[in-house]
């Protein structure tokens, strides 16, 4: 019998360094937590569909200091990697050819829950962000309706609820004066 080990996931499993994840080749599909690979499930058609459309109304209101991401690592610590759906990063941060940010780059992640992300989505990434320092963060459920989450970091280490938006409203968050969008529009299948 001959065993075949694919490079990229023979560390699953165990412990790796920062260095080692590091060297790994780049996979959007995976995160590190705890210093342990994470593989994330496949999006659905719903998933992507709502999260292209928030990322291109995102991208159309933004200020210019500002830029629109997705699926870029966030280096929350050495072992703790995450990519959400989106990020706006300061545009004095933003480098074409990097595929990582520090939490001090970002403004806002955003996450769209989809089935295999749920537990991660609402709970521990919401606490790992804050205690990184970013900003706001968006939750966007869609199951069975769209509705966005928003939340502000208040203390170190702590997000307030600032507006829960269905269809028919608009997202508003005062500490982001520029953002206006309609919950509406999120639900523009394809």
């Amino acid at each position: 019998m001959t065993v075949t080990v694919i490079p990229e996931l023979e560390p699953m499993g165990r412990v790796l360094t920062a260095e080692e994840y590091d060297a790994l080749p780049e996979n959007p599909r995976r995160e590190l937590v705890d210093g342990v690979i994470q593989l994330m499930a496949s999006p659905t058609f719903r998933h992507q569909s709502v999260k292209e459309a928030l990322y291109m109304l995102l991208r159309r209101s933004r200020p210019d200091d500002l830029a629109v991401l997705a699926e870029v690592e966030i280096r929350l610590k050495p072992l703790l990697r995450r990519i959400p759906d989106i990020v706006l990063v300061r545009r004095s941060a933003y480098a074409g050819d990097r595929n990582q940010c520090e939490p001090s780059e970002v403004v806002l992640a955003v996450e769209v829950v989809s089935p295999g992300s749920q537990s991660a989505d609402r709970r521990f990434k919401p606490a790992e962000y804050a205690a990184a320092g970013i900003e706001h963060y968006w939750l966007v459920e869609i199951d069975p309706d769209i509705v966005v989450y928003a939340y502000w970091l208040v203390a170190p280490g702590r997000y307030d609820l600032t507006g829960v938006f269905k269809t028919g409203e608009t997202v508003t968050v005062p500490a982001l004066g520029w953002v206006r969008l309609d919950v509406a529009e999120l639900a523009d299948e394809g």
